[in-house]
């Protein structure tokens, strides 16, 4: 028992000798609305320089891509309303046979 309480009392002083590490004081974070204020403000300055980067197409190949995407569009519809037509009127004939 004694040679447990001699090596013991050589750890002591040891330990003595590094204390545990402090915490450290916990920072306070900013209130929720600064933190989003921080993160719109970094994300709107990305925006702006990644549109700095951007290649814009001359305005004359803007308006002919919209005439050509309204022209395509409209075509898409007629030919969508010709085949409900056809559709619902042949529904329609075979419902008066049948019916």
């Amino acid at each position: 028992m004694a040679e447990f309480e001699e090596k013991n009392a050589e750890l002591e002083p040891e330990q003595s000798k590094n204390p545990a590490p402090k915490k450290k004081e916990a920072e306070k974070k900013p209130n929720f609305f600064v933190r989003i204020g921080r993160r719109l403000k970094k994300m709107w300055g990305d925006y702006k320089s990644e549109m700095k980067k951007v290649v814009w197409m001359p305005w004359k190949d803007v308006k002919k891509n919209t005439v050509l995407v309204l022209a395509a569009t409209v075509a898409l519809g007629l030919v969508i309303g010709l085949v409900d037509f056809v559709f619902s009127e042949l529904l329609g004939g075979i419902a008066g046979l049948v019916g």
